[in-house]
Order: C-alpha cells, then sequence, then structure tokens
C-alpha cells in the first residue's frame, strides 16, 4: 500500500500575513509616535506614524487579497453594535445629569464632559450615516 505525500507548510496563509503586515505597520506607527514624543522630537514622530498608517493603507487598498470574509464582516458588525449599546448607554445616563449636578454647584471635569460631547458627535454621525445608507438603499 502507498501512502498519500502531504505537503503541509507551517506557514501562515497569505490573508494572515497580509494582515499582519498590515496590523504591524500601524502598531509600529504608534509605538515609534509615542517614542518621537518622550524624545521630544514631535514632528519625527508624526512623520513615523504616517508613514505607519500609510502602510497600514497600502497593505489594505493595495494587495490582491482578501483580507477579510463573511465571518470577519459578521464579528465586525456585532462589535459595532455592542460598542454603540455600551456609548449610548453612557450617553443616555450621564448627560441628563449635567446640568443637575451644575445646579448643585459641581463642576463636571473637562474630560467627561468632552467625553460625553463625543459620544453626541458619534451618535450624530451615525445617525446622518444612517439616513443617507437608508436613502440610497
Amino acid at each position: 500500500m502507498t501512502e498519500n505525500a502531504t505537503t503541509r507548510t507551517n506557514r501562515p496563509s497569505k490573508r494572515r500575513r497580509y494582515r499582519t503586515i498590515m496590523y504591524g505597520s500601524l502598531a509600529v506607527g504608534f509605538v515609534g509616535y509615542v517614542a518621537g514624543l518622550r524624545a521630544e522630537l514631535p514632528v519625527v514622530a508624526l512623520g513615523v506614524y504616517w508613514v505607519g498608517f500609510l502602510g497600514f493603507l497600502a497593505v489594505w487598498k493595495g494587495s490582491s487579497v482578501t483580507l477579510y470574509d463573511e465571518r470577519h464582516e459578521a464579528m465586525e458588525a456585532k462589535t459595532a453594535k455592542r460598542t454603540l449599546s455600551v456609548a449610548g448607554a453612557a450617553l443616555i445616563l450621564v448627560a441628563p445629569t449635567m446640568p443637575a449636578l451644575q445646579s448643585a454647584g459641581y463642576e463636571l471635569p473637562t474630560l467627561a464632559e468632552g467625553g460625553l460631547y463625543g459620544y453626541a458627535v458619534l451618535f450624530g454621525v451615525y445617525g446622518l450615516l444612517y439616513a443617507v445608507i437608508r436613502l440610497r438603499n
């Protein structure tokens, strides 16, 4: 009896390799940015950040390989829905307390106020894009 010869390699798939390069480029850009800021070289930091970001875009848009499939799209949709649910709950629970706290003499920290405005802008953009997409379909 003869055995079937299998040629197995331990190399990752082309899709996985491209995704690793894509996110690795982004990570190098981010780490380089932080390192440049710590070294007090803000222009170099920004340059490294942009090179990493452009490397990410080059692989994402320039590769001939399909980087994601239906499973990834389903995971992204589920994650986006849960993220918006958490952000929406935070906005709905915390935003109405701002006037009450201010009338009681409590000043909301600038960071918290900015975060709430950020959530409000997030939902404003979501609503606008939802309306545009719905009108186009």
